[in-house]
C-alpha cells in the first residue's frame, strides 16, 4: 500500500504545477498606423508605431517571466507577399517592417520576441516597434482612404500558448493635380493680309484617378504687332487617370489683317496662361 501512496501524491503535485503555469494569460494589441501619401513625393513613406504585450500574473506560484513571440500576416487584400489596403475596388501597396530603414519585413516566418520579467502578480506589459513603409512612385491611384486589417499571431510562455490580436491600417491618398509638362510656344507664321494661320501646342496634365479637372486661359485673343490671334482648349474639362495626359491650345490667325508692321519682317510675343482646376 505505500507505493501507491507515494504515487499518489506526485500525481497531485504534478497537477497542482500545471494549474499554476496556466494562470498566467497574455494578449497583445497594437494602435496600427494611419498616413498620408502622395504619389509624387520622392521618397519612402515610412510611419513608425507599436504593439503591446499584456500578461497577468495570477499567483506567485507561477513563473517570474514569460518570453513571447509575435508574427503579422499580409492583411486582407494582399497581392503574394505584398500588402495591400483598399479603397473600393482600387488597391495601394505598403508593407510592415521590422526596422525604421524598411528593410527586414515583419511577416511569414519573422517575429519579434521580447520577454516580460514579472515583479510581483497582477498585469504588465512590454512594447514592441514596427514601422509601416509606403512605397514611392505608386502612379494610378483614385484619390481616397485605403484600409487594410493585419493579423498577430502571439505565442507565450513554456507551452506556446496561441493568442491573436489585430492592428488597421490607413493611408489617405489626397486628390492631387498638376500640369506636369509645361506647353510649348504657339508660332504664327503670319503675311499681312494673307491666308489664315493655325498653330498649336502641347501641354501635360497629372491627375488623380477618376478626379474630375478642368483647364481655363487667362484669355482667348491678344493682338501682336496689329495681328489678332485667337486661343482655344479643344479639351477644356476632362477625368484624371493618375498618369499624365496629353493635352492642346490651339491658335488662330484669320485671314485678311493688314497689322502694324512698318518694315519687311516684323515679330513680337505675349505671355498667355494654363490653369488647372479641380
Amino acid at each position: 500500500m505505500i507505493p501507491r501512496i507515494l504515487a499518489l501524491l506526485a500525481l497531485v503535485a504534478s497537477l497542482a504545477s500545471g494549474a499554476a503555469h496556466a494562470a498566467i494569460s497574455c494578449s497583445v494589441s497594437s494602435p496600427g498606423f494611419a498616413a498620408a501619401y502622395s504619389s509624387t513625393a520622392a521618397g519612402t513613406n515610412i510611419t513608425q508605431t507599436y504593439f503591446t504585450v499584456t500578461c497577468t500574473r495570477g499567483s506567485a506560484g507561477d513563473p517570474s517571466s514569460v518570453s513571447w513571440s509575435v508574427k503579422a500576416d499580409n492583411g486582407l487584400y494582399s497581392s503574394g507577399q505584398r500588402n495591400r489596403a483598399a479603397s473600393g475596388g482600387n488597391r495601394i501597396s505598403y508593407d510592415v517592417y521590422r526596422d525604421g530603414a524598411c528593410g527586414t519585413q515583419w511577416k511569414g516566418p519573422a517575429a519579434i520576441s521580447g520577454t516580460i520579467n514579472f515583479t510581483g502578480t497582477g498585469t504588465f506589459t512590454a512594447q514592441g516597434n514596427y514601422w509601416g513603409c509606403i512605397s514611392a512612385g505608386q502612379t494610378g491611384l483614385a484619390a481616397g482612404v485605403y484600409s487594410d486589417s493585419v493579423t498577430m499571431t502571439m505565442t507565450y510562455g513554456a507551452g506556446n500558448t496561441v493568442t491573436t490580436g489585430s492592428f488597421g491600417v490607413t493611408i489617405t491618398t489626397p486628390p492631387t493635380c498638376a500640369i506636369t509638362t509645361a506647353p510649348g510656344t504657339i508660332t504664327f507664321n503670319y503675311v499681312s493680309f494673307g491666308a489664315a494661320v493655325n498653330a498649336s501646342t502641347t501641354f501635360g496634365v497629372t491627375c488623380s484617378l477618376a478626379l474630375p479637372y478642368s483647364i481655363a486661359l487667362d484669355a482667348t485673343t491678344g493682338t501682336i504687332v496689329g495681328i489678332t490671334y485667337t486661343l482655344s482648349l479643344p479639351v477644356p474639362a476632362t477625368t484624371g487617370t493618375g498618369n499624365e495626359q496629353t493635352l492642346s491650345i490651339d491658335g488662330n490667325v484669320a485671314a485678311g489683317q493688314s497689322g502694324t508692321c512698318g518694315g519687311q519682317n516684323c515679330a513680337g510675343t505675349q505671355s498667355r496662361s494654363v490653369t488647372v482646376s479641380y
